[in-house]
């Protein structure tokens, strides 16, 4: 990947908006540090043909903390900042390159590189809209979140609905269909302060 050398910068994180949500599965200071970046293998990872899992969140969170290195984007590589990420798989961003374009290549590259002509303000906010700071929200809390809404890193919130074990993530725009957290993909990185939870679209905040 050709945005690897980014990771090595290190930038201080911005403050946040704190999650509504206090889940009584450990105390803080019993969890450990280790960061998000590091469970989802941002360092090494790559395009392949495996789109389950988050090469393109990869190539566009390196990208956009390489084009604005105070962006509060680092906060997932501070393992000392509690935090919950919705991270969308490769499939969600070629679910939402076609629901931009009308059409989405294959190819993780590509699509990687259709999600990056957006620029990297706006890319920016759409990372952070998957980013709840505050105490990690784990999938037996999420499960009793029902009708909750929940304040992200983008200044925007979005609202849960679920419905059995089906957690739904309703965002901010009203066209593009809404994220369904993947239950063979959560709790990534359990017993830290920050964990992950992969979800089947890519939720979109206001842009403007």
């Amino acid at each position: 990947m050709k945005k690897k050398k980014r990771y090595a910068a290190l930038v201080a994180a911005s403050a946040l908006v704190l999650s509504p949500i206090s889940p009584a599965q450990a105390e803080e200071q019993a969890l450990k540090t280790s960061p998000l970046t590091e469970v989802l293998n941002l360092p090494r990872a790559s395009f392949d043909t495996n789109s389950g899992d988050y090469d393109i969140f990869t190539a566009l969170f390196m990208d956009v903390w390489g084009a604005l290195p105070d962006s509060a984007v680092s906060t997932i590589s501070k393992g000392d900042v509690a935090l919950t990420a919705f991270v969308p798989t490769d499939r969600a961003f070629r679910n939402l390159v076609r629901h931009l374009t009308g059409s989405a290549p294959k190819d993780e590259e590509a699509i990687a590189n259709a999600a990056l002509s957006l620029g990297a303000k706006t890319l920016e906010k759409v990372i952070l809209y998957h980013v709840v700071v505050g105490n990690p929200i784990l999938s037996p809390a999420a499960l009793q979140a029902n009708g909750a809404t929940l304040n992200t890193a983008a200044g925007q919130t979005f609202r849960v609905k679920v419905d059995g074990t089906k957690i739904t993530l309703i965002d901010r725009s009203k066209k593009h269909k809404n994220a369904v957290v993947l239950l063979n993909q959560v709790d990534i990185n359990k017993g830290n302060k920050q964990v992950a939870h992969g979800i089947d679209q890519v939720m979109l905040p206001k842009l403007t």
